[in-house]
């Protein structure tokens, strides 16, 4: 079998057939300019990033410094354990991190907070990001779901095996 008759046997030989498979692989392709800057959008609004953006904009702003830092795993290879001392509102309070390789722990952390001062988060240090993924994967199968879609509102005729 030719590469024609491949293509024949899996679109058809009727031209308006072509048509509508053109028009589903357009679909396809809008789906995609659609989903990139969506994906783009969504991941920054559920980032670490965003809520560091928030926090500056409110200068809310702490400078942590290295106390100790203990390493683990593979020579070479290390995640770290690091604990930084910082003083907020008079106190001197401490906060533990963990970096995981290839980053290392910075002489100076800087901490950031939203709302409350004792919920100090930093952007530096290893985050766990698998929340994120029960939004995004929708919206990276989105272009896919809309072909499919338009396979079935155009009535092609799906080919045989």
């Amino acid at each position: 079998m030719n590469t024609k008759e491949a293509f024949v046997r899996l679109f058809t030989d009727d031209p308006i057939n072509w048509i509508k498979w053109g028009l589903v692989f357009a679909i396809l392709i809008g789906g995609y300019i659609l989903a990139v800057p969506l994906y783009r959008k969504i991941s920054y609004l559920l980032s670490i990033e965003r809520k560091r953006d928030i926090a500056k904009s409110k200068n809310h702003i702490v400078k942590a410094t290295l106390v100790k830092k203990h390493p683990s795993g593979e020579v070479g290879h290390y995640n770290w354990r690091a604990t930084y001392r910082y003083t907020l509102q008079g106190e001197e309070q401490q906060y533990h991190a963990y970096f995981k390789d290839p980053t290392r722990p910075p002489i100076a952390l800087y901490l950031y907070y939203l709302d409350d001062p004792h919920k100090l988060f930093s952007v530096n240090e290893y985050h766990y990001n698998n929340h994120q993924a029960i939004l995004l994967i929708p919206i990276i199968l989105l272009p896919w779901i809309l072909a499919i879609i338009a396979i079935f509102l155009l009535n092609i005729p799906l080919p045989t095996v």
